[in-house]
């Protein structure tokens, strides 16, 4: 089977649940072909119609750290402020990075992507899912063994229990 689209990144990447975009963190532990040492969230935009073999890259957002983790899940805050939802990125450091996409794609909204940053685990983050039941629930697993459950229903105020160790 052929490839019908591509972008030349490594990359963790995650599609946007409602609209034709994907996301795309530098991946921890690869090198570009540029040898470059940046750390970014970049935004792509997803388009059949257009014959052009390649993705075009539609906004960007430098990141602390580079991505072991990308999930974009629906934002359970039913706010328009959170229209796109959110991206979620479980960085090396153990932290996990929030944006929202919407100031990022749109150019009439306004407002900061960078949503904030999850701190918990101690090692790398190596699982994050949102939650398909309810929207607002992310659990991330980290190096440590915990696994963690974030309530981000107002997402500048998360809010998790007790992590869990498996």
């Amino acid at each position: 089977m052929a490839c019908i689209k591509s972008v030349n990144r490594s990359a963790s990447v995650a599609m946007s649940p409602d609209s034709p975009y994907f996301a795309a963190g530098t991946m921890a532990g690869a090198v570009d072909l540029s040898f470059s040492t940046s750390s970014n969230l970049e935004i792509f935009k997803l388009d059949f119609n257009s014959d052009d073999h390649d993705i075009p890259m539609v906004a960007q957002s430098p990141s602390s750290e580079r991505f072991n983790r990308l999930s974009w899940g629906k934002n359970g805050s039913n706010s328009e402020e959170y229209s796109m939802g959110l991206i979620a990125g479980g960085l090396i450091d153990g932290t996990i990075g929030l944006w929202n996409p919407l100031p990022l794609i749109s150019s009439e909204a306004s407002g900061n992507a960078v949503v904030g940053q999850l701190t918990q685990h101690t090692g790398p983050v190596r699982g994050l899912e949102f939650s398909a039941l309810q929207p607002n629930l992310l659990a991330s697993g980290g190096d440590d063994g915990e696994i963690c459950i974030w309530d981000l229903a107002s997402p500048n105020e998360p809010r998790h229990p007790p992590p869990l160790k498996a």
